[in-house]
């Protein structure tokens, strides 16, 4: 079952630029623009925006992210796509340009030990390699026994969407994972997942001698609990991928954002404790 709808409101950034140049854009970007989202059974014609939303969280690895999406967007029993709800008295003059059926993201699993797909034995190839070139021992030697041990299920745990998306919506949505999970488990023992893989989006403020090493910044801020429960981790930089995963608008001096990957490693039965958190930290 999709999601529940959650309002919020949302601030559009301001211009850079003269006062007088851009005095009626800035009044109309600060006006709070009251949008009601909600998740729903992805369909068959998301197949397009799931794939840009995946794009913009693997970059430019190798992954056939058109297999990938193709497998989400058909696989309607578990996981949730994040659009845009219209109210019949909306203004139809308001929603010319806006398309209905645009997706603002995506909450599911990717059974990556059960599915057997072109795009799960590239990404089980790419998880094996980066684990190997930017972690230890300890985690290559765990992802290692993941892929091979077929007793211990494994899933890779989607959460993209894009960052103008309050992360109040996680919350439902990934309840709505958790509770089609449980039906899936019921049905199909290889949904009984023993460990999710989530791949995290971050930034680092590049190092100087006026800038000291700072906490980094989530593109999703729940995914910092997720990190904090996770059992393994390690992380890269993409930095010389093309990265659309961070918006703003930035001046001369301002401190340069690096963007990493982080991809954690997390125990299945405590997603419904990370969850309670998730809720907790935003109530």
């Amino acid at each position: 079952m999709s999601a529940p709808a959650k309002r919020r409101s949302v601030q559009p950034q301001e211009s850079k630029g003269s006062t007088s140049e851009n005095l009626e854009d800035n009044v109309e970007e600060n006006m709070m623009i009251d949008v009601e989202f909600e998740g729903r059974n992805p369909e068959s014609s998301d197949f397009h925006s799931v794939k840009q939303l995946l794009q913009q969280l693997f970059l430019k690895a190798q992954v056939n992210l058109s297999d990938m999406a193709s497998i989400l967007v058909n696989q309607q029993s578990v996981g949730s796509v994040i659009k845009q709800v219209f109210n019949d008295e909306d203004d139809d003059d308001d929603d010319e340009d806006v398309d209905s059926n645009q997706v603002f993201g995506i909450t599911t699993v990717l059974n990556i030990t059960d599915q057997k797909s072109e795009c799960v034995e590239q990404l089980q190839k790419l998880l094996l390699n980066l684990s190997k070139q930017h972690g230890d021992d300890n985690v290559f030697n765990f992802v290692n026994d993941l892929f091979i041990n077929k007793k211990k299920p494994l899933a890779l745990l989607i959460n993209e969407r894009y960052v103008n998306i309050p992360p109040a919506i996680s919350v439902p949505l990934l309840q709505s994972v958790s509770k089609e999970l449980t039906k899936a488990k019921s049905k199909n023992p290889a949904n009984d997942f023993s460990y999710f893989i989530m791949i995290c989006k971050l930034y680092k403020i590049k190092e100087s001698k006026k800038n000291k090493p700072q906490e980094p910044m989530w593109s999703n801020a729940e995914e910092e609990i997720f990190d904090e429960e996770a059992e393994y981790k390690f992380e890269f930089c993409v930095k010389n991928e093309k990265d659309s995963g961070l918006g703003g608008s930035w001046e001369e001096g301002d401190s340069e954002m690096i963007p990493y990957r982080r991809v954690l490693l997390f125990s299945a039965e405590k997603l419904d404790s990370i969850i309670n958190k998730i809720k907790a930290l935003l109530n």
